[in-house]
Protein backbone atom coordinates (compact mmCIF):
# COMPACT_ATOMS: atom_id res chain seq x y z
CA UNK A 1 0.00 0.00 0.00
CA UNK A 2 1.03 3.61 -1.20
CA UNK A 3 1.63 5.30 2.11
CA UNK A 4 1.21 9.16 2.05
CA UNK A 5 3.80 11.11 3.39
CA UNK A 6 2.26 14.94 3.43
CA UNK A 7 -0.93 16.89 1.55
CA UNK A 8 1.59 19.80 0.40
CA UNK A 9 1.19 19.90 -3.37
CA UNK A 10 4.60 19.24 -4.62
CA UNK A 11 4.77 16.14 -1.95
CA UNK A 12 0.91 15.16 -3.22
CA UNK A 13 2.43 15.36 -6.94
CA UNK A 14 5.25 13.35 -6.10
CA UNK A 15 2.96 11.03 -4.22
CA UNK A 16 0.55 10.58 -7.04
CA UNK A 17 3.56 9.24 -9.36
CA UNK A 18 4.55 6.82 -7.32
CA UNK A 19 1.42 5.58 -6.68
CA UNK A 20 0.66 5.22 -10.36
CA UNK A 21 4.08 3.13 -10.88
CA UNK A 22 2.91 0.64 -7.65
CA UNK A 23 -0.36 0.22 -9.41
CA UNK A 24 0.88 0.04 -12.84
CA UNK A 25 3.31 -3.35 -10.75
CA UNK A 26 1.28 -4.78 -8.79
CA UNK A 27 -2.26 -4.18 -10.67
CA UNK A 28 -5.13 -5.53 -8.58
CA UNK A 29 -3.00 -6.72 -5.68
CA UNK A 30 -2.83 -3.30 -4.91
CA UNK A 31 -6.41 -2.94 -3.96
CA UNK A 32 -6.81 -5.74 -2.03
CA UNK A 33 -7.00 -4.12 1.45
CA UNK A 34 -10.04 -4.73 3.63
CA UNK A 35 -8.92 -1.94 6.20
CA UNK A 36 -6.96 1.15 5.41
CA UNK A 37 -5.41 3.08 8.58
CA UNK A 38 -4.53 6.49 8.77
CA UNK A 39 -1.62 6.96 10.73
CA UNK A 40 -0.62 10.47 12.22
CA UNK A 41 2.50 12.27 13.54
CA UNK A 42 3.83 15.53 14.02
CA UNK A 43 7.31 14.63 12.83
CA UNK A 44 9.24 14.72 9.27
CA UNK A 45 9.89 11.28 7.54
CA UNK A 46 13.68 11.45 8.25
CA UNK A 47 12.95 11.45 11.47
CA UNK A 48 14.26 9.12 14.09
CA UNK A 49 11.07 7.82 15.11
CA UNK A 50 9.30 7.50 11.45
CA UNK A 51 12.37 5.40 10.28
CA UNK A 52 13.39 3.17 13.17
CA UNK A 53 9.68 2.54 14.02
CA UNK A 54 6.44 4.17 12.23
CA UNK A 55 7.52 2.88 9.08
CA UNK A 56 9.12 -0.15 9.71
CA UNK A 57 5.89 -1.05 11.90
CA UNK A 58 3.35 -0.39 9.17
CA UNK A 59 5.12 -2.62 6.45
CA UNK A 60 5.01 -5.45 9.52
CA UNK A 61 1.68 -4.92 9.83
CA UNK A 62 0.41 -5.19 5.80
CA UNK A 63 2.52 -8.02 5.45
CA UNK A 64 0.97 -9.87 8.44
CA UNK A 65 -2.22 -9.45 7.46
CA UNK A 66 -1.43 -10.25 4.07
CA UNK A 67 -2.30 -7.16 2.79
CA UNK A 68 -5.73 -6.88 3.88
CA UNK A 69 -4.65 -3.69 6.14
CA UNK A 70 -2.89 -0.67 4.52
CA UNK A 71 -1.57 2.10 7.01
CA UNK A 72 -1.39 5.42 5.38
CA UNK A 73 1.17 7.47 7.32
CA UNK A 74 1.15 11.44 7.21
CA UNK A 75 3.79 12.79 8.97
CA UNK A 76 4.73 16.61 9.14
CA UNK A 77 0.80 16.86 11.04
CA UNK A 78 -0.05 16.45 7.37
CA UNK A 79 -3.90 15.53 8.02
CA UNK A 80 -4.18 19.17 9.92
CA UNK A 81 -4.56 20.45 13.35
CA UNK A 82 -1.63 20.87 15.65
CA UNK A 83 0.63 18.41 17.51
CA UNK A 84 -0.87 19.33 21.18
CA UNK A 85 -3.84 17.81 19.34
CA UNK A 86 -3.11 14.10 18.05
CA UNK A 87 -3.87 12.39 21.19
CA UNK A 88 -7.94 14.16 21.10
CA UNK A 89 -7.33 13.15 16.89
CA UNK A 90 -6.94 9.28 18.29
CA UNK A 91 -9.30 9.13 21.27
CA UNK A 92 -12.07 10.85 18.81
CA UNK A 93 -11.37 9.02 16.10
CA UNK A 94 -10.29 12.03 13.62
CA UNK A 95 -7.55 10.02 12.79
CA UNK A 96 -6.62 6.02 13.20
CA UNK A 97 -3.26 6.05 14.74
CA UNK A 98 -1.27 8.62 15.91
CA UNK A 99 2.46 8.97 17.28
CA UNK A 100 3.30 11.60 19.41
CA UNK A 101 5.16 13.42 22.55
CA UNK A 102 3.23 13.30 25.92
CA UNK A 103 4.80 16.22 26.33
CA UNK A 104 2.59 17.69 24.07
CA UNK A 105 0.01 17.18 26.61
CA UNK A 106 1.42 17.79 30.30
CA UNK A 107 -0.34 16.38 32.68
CA UNK A 108 -2.37 13.85 30.60
CA UNK A 109 -0.22 11.20 31.59
CA UNK A 110 0.34 11.79 34.95
CA UNK A 111 0.81 8.14 36.00
CA UNK A 112 2.61 6.96 32.64
CA UNK A 113 5.32 10.06 33.04
CA UNK A 114 6.74 7.77 36.41
CA UNK A 115 8.47 6.47 34.18
CA UNK A 116 10.58 9.38 32.80
CA UNK A 117 11.21 10.23 36.23
CA UNK A 118 15.50 10.66 37.09
CA UNK A 119 17.21 8.07 38.43
CA UNK A 120 14.07 5.47 38.00
CA UNK A 121 15.25 4.91 34.33
CA UNK A 122 18.64 3.38 34.48
CA UNK A 123 18.32 0.30 33.67
CA UNK A 124 17.96 1.28 29.69
CA UNK A 125 15.39 2.31 27.60
CA UNK A 126 14.57 -1.24 26.34
CA UNK A 127 13.99 -2.32 30.16
CA UNK A 128 12.13 0.52 31.04
CA UNK A 129 9.68 -0.11 27.84
CA UNK A 130 8.97 -3.36 28.50
CA UNK A 131 8.10 -2.49 32.34
CA UNK A 132 5.79 0.41 30.98
CA UNK A 133 4.05 -2.62 28.59
CA UNK A 134 4.06 -4.95 31.94
CA UNK A 135 1.90 -2.65 34.00
CA UNK A 136 -0.18 -1.43 31.19
CA UNK A 137 -3.52 -2.80 32.02
CA UNK A 138 -2.85 -2.88 36.03
CA UNK A 139 -1.51 0.76 36.98
CA UNK A 140 -1.85 2.59 33.25
CA UNK A 141 -4.97 1.80 31.76
CA UNK A 142 -7.46 4.61 33.46
CA UNK A 143 -5.22 7.65 31.48
CA UNK A 144 -6.11 5.62 28.35
CA UNK A 145 -9.63 6.00 27.92
CA UNK A 146 -10.85 5.95 24.35
CA UNK A 147 -7.51 4.73 23.19
CA UNK A 148 -5.45 1.37 22.47
CA UNK A 149 -2.02 1.84 23.29
CA UNK A 150 0.44 -0.12 20.81
CA UNK A 151 3.62 1.12 22.59
CA UNK A 152 3.97 3.70 25.38
CA UNK A 153 8.20 4.14 25.45
CA UNK A 154 11.03 6.27 26.13
CA UNK A 155 14.11 7.23 24.73
CA UNK A 156 17.77 6.27 26.18
CA UNK A 157 17.41 9.64 28.55
CA UNK A 158 18.75 13.55 28.30
CA UNK A 159 22.24 14.76 28.67
CA UNK A 160 23.31 18.27 29.38
CA UNK A 161 24.75 19.78 26.19
CA UNK A 162 26.63 22.94 26.92
CA UNK A 163 27.72 25.74 24.65
CA UNK A 164 30.58 27.74 26.26
CA UNK A 165 30.46 26.87 29.81
CA UNK A 166 32.53 23.91 31.16
CA UNK A 167 30.39 22.02 33.97
CA UNK A 168 32.20 19.42 36.22
CA UNK A 169 30.12 19.49 39.13
CA UNK A 170 27.04 20.35 40.59
CA UNK A 171 28.46 24.16 41.59
CA UNK A 172 28.82 24.58 37.83
CA UNK A 173 25.47 24.56 37.08
CA UNK A 174 24.22 27.65 39.27
CA UNK A 175 22.99 30.53 37.56
CA UNK A 176 23.03 28.56 34.34
CA UNK A 177 20.32 29.32 31.97
CA UNK A 178 19.23 25.68 30.51
CA UNK A 179 16.37 24.72 27.84
CA UNK A 180 14.25 21.60 29.75
CA UNK A 181 13.18 18.87 28.41
CA UNK A 182 9.86 19.65 28.17
CA UNK A 183 7.40 20.98 31.53
CA UNK A 184 6.61 19.20 34.55
CA UNK A 185 9.21 16.62 35.24
CA UNK A 186 12.57 18.63 33.16
CA UNK A 187 11.44 21.68 34.39
CA UNK A 188 11.64 20.27 37.78
CA UNK A 189 14.98 18.83 36.89
CA UNK A 190 16.97 21.41 35.38
CA UNK A 191 15.73 23.50 38.76
CA UNK A 192 17.01 20.90 40.95
CA UNK A 193 20.15 21.31 39.43
CA UNK A 194 20.45 24.97 40.60
CA UNK A 195 19.82 26.16 37.03
CA UNK A 196 17.61 29.08 35.27
CA UNK A 197 14.98 27.78 32.77
CA UNK A 198 14.92 29.46 29.78
CA UNK A 199 11.63 31.42 28.89
CA UNK A 200 12.65 31.79 25.43
CA UNK A 201 11.56 28.87 22.55
CA UNK A 202 15.14 28.83 20.85
CA UNK A 203 13.91 27.26 17.53
CA UNK A 204 17.69 27.09 16.37
CA UNK A 205 19.26 25.33 18.99
CA UNK A 206 22.65 25.32 17.89
CA UNK A 207 22.88 28.90 16.94
CA UNK A 208 21.63 29.65 20.25
CA UNK A 209 24.57 27.66 21.75
CA UNK A 210 26.98 28.67 19.81
CA UNK A 211 26.05 33.07 20.11
CA UNK A 212 25.69 31.82 24.00
CA UNK A 213 22.16 33.29 24.48
CA UNK A 214 21.74 29.78 26.09
CA UNK A 215 24.20 28.26 28.58
CA UNK A 216 22.67 24.86 27.66
CA UNK A 217 19.89 22.10 27.03
CA UNK A 218 18.92 18.83 28.52
CA UNK A 219 17.62 16.69 26.09
CA UNK A 220 17.96 13.59 24.28
CA UNK A 221 21.46 12.67 21.95
CA UNK A 222 19.92 11.42 19.25
CA UNK A 223 17.26 14.69 19.06
CA UNK A 224 20.11 16.57 19.84
CA UNK A 225 22.01 15.54 16.75
CA UNK A 226 19.20 15.86 14.48
CA UNK A 227 18.32 19.42 15.55
CA UNK A 228 22.21 19.80 15.30
CA UNK A 229 22.78 20.10 19.15
CA UNK A 230 25.66 18.14 19.16
CA UNK A 231 27.75 19.73 16.62
CA UNK A 232 27.40 23.28 18.80
CA UNK A 233 28.02 21.92 21.87
CA UNK A 234 31.52 22.35 23.40
CA UNK A 235 30.54 19.45 26.39
CA UNK A 236 28.22 16.68 27.15
CA UNK A 237 27.42 16.14 30.75
CA UNK A 238 26.26 12.53 31.79
CA UNK A 239 26.68 10.52 35.12
CA UNK A 240 29.29 7.63 35.25
CA UNK A 241 28.77 4.64 32.86
CA UNK A 242 26.47 6.64 30.57
CA UNK A 243 23.72 7.10 32.72
CA UNK A 244 21.20 9.95 32.08
CA UNK A 245 19.30 13.23 34.06
CA UNK A 246 15.55 11.77 33.53
CA UNK A 247 14.14 10.69 29.89
CA UNK A 248 10.77 11.85 27.44
CA UNK A 249 7.77 9.54 27.45
CA UNK A 250 5.99 8.79 23.80
CA UNK A 251 3.09 7.66 22.63
CA UNK A 252 1.87 5.36 19.82
CA UNK A 253 -1.97 5.25 20.03
CA UNK A 254 -5.05 3.41 18.34
CA UNK A 255 -8.83 4.63 18.59
CA UNK A 256 -10.06 1.84 20.85
CA UNK A 257 -13.19 1.60 18.67
CA UNK A 258 -11.63 1.31 15.48
CA UNK A 259 -9.19 -1.70 16.98
CA UNK A 260 -12.70 -3.81 18.62
CA UNK A 261 -14.05 -3.36 15.29
CA UNK A 262 -11.20 -5.10 13.24
CA UNK A 263 -11.85 -9.08 12.82
CA UNK A 264 -10.73 -11.57 15.30
CA UNK A 265 -7.85 -12.01 13.04
CA UNK A 266 -6.85 -8.74 11.91
CA UNK A 267 -6.73 -8.15 16.08
CA UNK A 268 -4.12 -10.59 16.51
CA UNK A 269 -2.02 -8.85 13.85
CA UNK A 270 -1.82 -5.98 15.59
CA UNK A 271 -1.52 -7.52 19.05
CA UNK A 272 1.35 -9.88 18.08
CA UNK A 273 3.27 -6.26 16.31
CA UNK A 274 2.65 -4.48 20.07
CA UNK A 275 3.53 -4.69 23.65
CA UNK A 276 6.24 -6.29 24.97
CA UNK A 277 8.30 -7.45 22.27
CA UNK A 278 7.89 -4.16 20.37
CA UNK A 279 8.63 -2.68 23.62
CA UNK A 280 11.73 -3.74 24.27
CA UNK A 281 13.23 -3.77 20.08
CA UNK A 282 12.80 0.32 20.06
CA UNK A 283 14.26 0.41 23.47
CA UNK A 284 17.29 -1.04 21.47
CA UNK A 285 16.98 0.81 18.88
CA UNK A 286 16.68 4.03 20.23
CA UNK A 287 20.01 3.23 22.82
CA UNK A 288 21.69 2.39 19.77
CA UNK A 289 21.02 6.07 18.01
CA UNK A 290 22.17 7.44 21.50
CA UNK A 291 25.12 5.73 21.27
CA UNK A 292 25.45 6.59 17.49
CA UNK A 293 24.93 10.48 18.60
CA UNK A 294 27.09 10.69 21.64
CA UNK A 295 30.27 8.86 19.15
CA UNK A 296 29.44 11.41 16.98
CA UNK A 297 29.69 14.52 19.68
CA UNK A 298 32.85 13.15 21.04
CA UNK A 299 34.53 12.77 17.13
CA UNK A 300 33.05 16.68 16.79
CA UNK A 301 35.50 17.50 19.46
CA UNK A 302 33.25 17.80 22.21
CA UNK A 303 34.40 17.04 25.87
CA UNK A 304 32.24 14.10 27.31
CA UNK A 305 32.00 14.66 31.11
CA UNK A 306 31.35 11.95 33.20
CA UNK A 307 30.32 12.30 36.77
CA UNK A 308 31.50 10.38 38.99
CA UNK A 309 32.28 10.30 42.51
CA UNK A 310 31.19 12.85 45.62
CA UNK A 311 29.89 15.16 42.60
CA UNK A 312 27.45 12.23 41.19
CA UNK A 313 26.20 11.56 44.67
CA UNK A 314 25.71 15.43 45.04
CA UNK A 315 23.85 15.66 41.93
CA UNK A 316 21.63 12.44 42.45
CA UNK A 317 20.26 14.06 46.33
CA UNK A 318 19.37 17.00 44.27
CA UNK A 319 17.60 15.25 42.02
CA UNK A 320 16.08 12.43 44.34
CA UNK A 321 14.19 16.53 44.95
CA UNK A 322 12.46 16.11 41.58
CA UNK A 323 10.88 12.65 42.83
CA UNK A 324 9.70 14.17 45.87
CA UNK A 325 8.44 17.19 44.08
CA UNK A 326 6.61 15.25 41.30
CA UNK A 327 5.29 13.21 44.12
CA UNK A 328 3.60 15.78 45.89
CA UNK A 329 1.82 17.30 42.26
CA UNK A 330 0.49 13.74 41.66
CA UNK A 331 -0.83 13.30 45.23
CA UNK A 332 -2.98 16.49 44.82
CA UNK A 333 -4.97 14.87 41.63
CA UNK A 334 -5.52 11.57 43.66
CA UNK A 335 -2.65 9.49 42.77
CA UNK A 336 -0.67 7.77 45.15
CA UNK A 337 2.86 8.73 43.85
CA UNK A 338 4.50 6.38 46.00
CA UNK A 339 3.31 3.52 45.27
CA UNK A 340 3.91 4.43 41.28
CA UNK A 341 7.21 4.49 41.81
CA UNK A 342 7.75 1.80 44.25
CA UNK A 343 5.92 -0.01 41.52
CA UNK A 344 7.99 1.71 38.14
CA UNK A 345 11.14 0.91 40.18
CA UNK A 346 10.20 -3.14 40.98
CA UNK A 347 9.21 -3.61 37.18
CA UNK A 348 12.06 -1.77 35.72
CA UNK A 349 14.27 -3.93 37.72
CA UNK A 350 11.99 -6.57 36.71
CA UNK A 351 12.91 -6.63 33.39
CA UNK A 352 16.58 -5.48 33.42
CA UNK A 353 17.02 -8.84 35.25
CA UNK A 354 15.09 -10.56 32.17
CA UNK A 355 17.19 -9.10 29.47
CA UNK A 356 20.58 -10.19 30.94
Amino acid sequence: MIRCRDLSPFRLARFAASAALTYALLGAAAFAAEVTLRLHHFLGPESIAHQLLIEPWAARIEQASGGRIAIEIHPEMGLGGKATELVDQARDGTVDIVWTAAAYTPGAFPRAEVFTLPLLHEKGAAATNRAIAAVMESELQAEFAGLHPLLVHVHPGHALLLGNTPVDGLDDLSGLTLRPPGRGIGLFTVEALGAAPTKKRHPRLGRALERGDLDGVLMSLELARSLGVTGAAKSVVLFGDGRHFGTSLYLFLMNRERYQALPADLKSVIDDNSGLALAAEMGRAWEAAGADALAEARAGGAAIVMLTGAEEDRIRAALEAVIARWKTAVTEKGIDGAALVAAARAAIARHAEAAD
